[in-house]
């Protein structure tokens, strides 16, 4: 073992207003390495994600000044969704193996619910790559996700009620979780007669926006000791890339997402069924289903039912998303994934707990499954 993650940090989640994407994680870096038992001018290594809510340039450095700390190495790191959060913990580990750093700190979180400017809605960036989709009305998320979602639906006639099953059982989870927005129960009508956002998209299909930040601590091995950690690493990471635009998409097969779990699984030494917990990235329904068929956990096809089936849910043999996911707690760009994660590997999850569990599986997209990871947790 040549690190360890050691500390875990989560702000409150919901409408924090005046809050900023420096303040917010910052707090998640204080009390992650409060939770390591280290303070935070020990730490050597920073890397972080800047808000997407609004321009800032060299975030990094921002989040580094404000912390008052002086660092080995910093960098922002942006590769989309839940991989941007699993491309810190690989940047960590190589400055650590390379003896740069010993002590890092990974972070992301932004004011998205109350900082985004007021004028218009969405995003208030615009990206100089959409050239042939945004002057047709093709901006933002959801209307991307909504085209993929047709698509699986064309293809496998997959229904409505197994799209609900994945709102169902992230809303269940957030019951058991403190930090989570959205916990009054939902009903199967609740969700099918939840608004349309963008055929066939609904409102309850879709990711909760929130202020809020996560983070986690990555120490050397000798570190870890010294601070007597429970350890918990990473045995294995892959990652693919295809495309930017949804314009560009060559189908669900064609992503690659099988290979890239099979190379992770490969890598760890491990076979799926050695899994105790899947949290994957969920701004949308489609993305638990599409990843839940593609990694092996069922048959292309059946996602829906799997989930309608109850495979989900604690209880079942390999969870998902037990604190509630972006569905539920709140839309954290997948960095609460991860402290989740570490979470229940550590068998600190409350009444959420898996019992004993060995092997965590974070997995997801970044953009529009443009880019595509696994990353495979493993206690001690």
């Amino acid at each position: 073992m040549s690190h360890a993650i050691v500390g875990i940090g989560e702000t409150a989640v919901g409408r924090q207003p005046g809050r900023t994407a420096v303040d917010l994680q910052a707090e998640a870096v204080i009390t992650a390495c409060a939770d390591a038992g280290v303070s935070v001018g020990d730490l050597d290594g920073l890397f972080d994600l800047g808000p997407y809510s609004r321009p800032f340039p060299m975030f990094s450095a921002s989040l580094n000044e404000y912390l008052g700390i002086r660092l080995k190495r910093q960098g922002t790191i942006d590769v989309g969704g839940i991989l941007s959060p699993l491309h810190m913990l690989n940047n960590a580990i190589a400055a650590i193996e390379r003896g740069e750093c010993s002590l890092v700190a990974c972070t992301f979180g932004e004011a998205a619910a109350t900082g985004r400017s007021k004028q218009g809605r969405g995003w208030t960036m615009a990206a100089d790559d959409l050239e042939f989709e945004a002057p047709f009305g093709l901006v933002g998320s959801v209307i991307p996700y909504a085209l993929v979602m047709a698509r699986h639906m064309a293809e496998h006639r997959t229904r409505s009620e197994g799209f609900g099953a994945v709102a169902m059982s992230a809303r269940r989870h957030a019951a058991l979780t403190g930090n989570a927005v959205m916990q009054t129960p939902m009903t199967m009508e609740d969700y099918l007669s939840s608004r349309p956002i963008a055929s066939p998209i609904k409102l309850l299909d879709s990711s909760v926006i929130v202020d809020g930040a996560g983070a986690v601590v990555v120490a050397s091995a000798d570190v870890a000791r010294d601070i007597g950690a429970v350890p918990v690493t990473v045995r294995s990471s892959a990652m693919n890339s295809s495309h930017r635009n949804i314009g560009q998409f060559p189908g669900i097969a064609e992503l690659g997402i099988e290979e890239v779990g099979a190379r992770a699984l490969a890598e760890a030494g491990l076979r799926l069924s050695d899994i105790d917990l899947l949290q994957v990235h969920d701004a949308f329904t489609i993305s638990v289903i599409v990843f839940l068929e593609e990694l092996g956990f069922c048959a292309r096809g059946q996602g829906g039912e799997y989930a309608f089936d109850g495979n989900l849910d604690l209880g079942a043999r390999c969870p998902v998303n037990t604190h509630g996911g972006h569905l539920s707690q709140g839309h954290v760009a997948g960095m609460l994934h991860l402290t989740e994660a570490v979470r229940q590997l550590r068998g600190e999850a409350g009444p959420r707990q898996i019992p004993d569990p060995r092997f965590a599986m974070v997995a997801g997209a970044g953009g529009y499954f443009g880019m595509n990871g696994v990353m495979v947790l493993g206690r001690g």
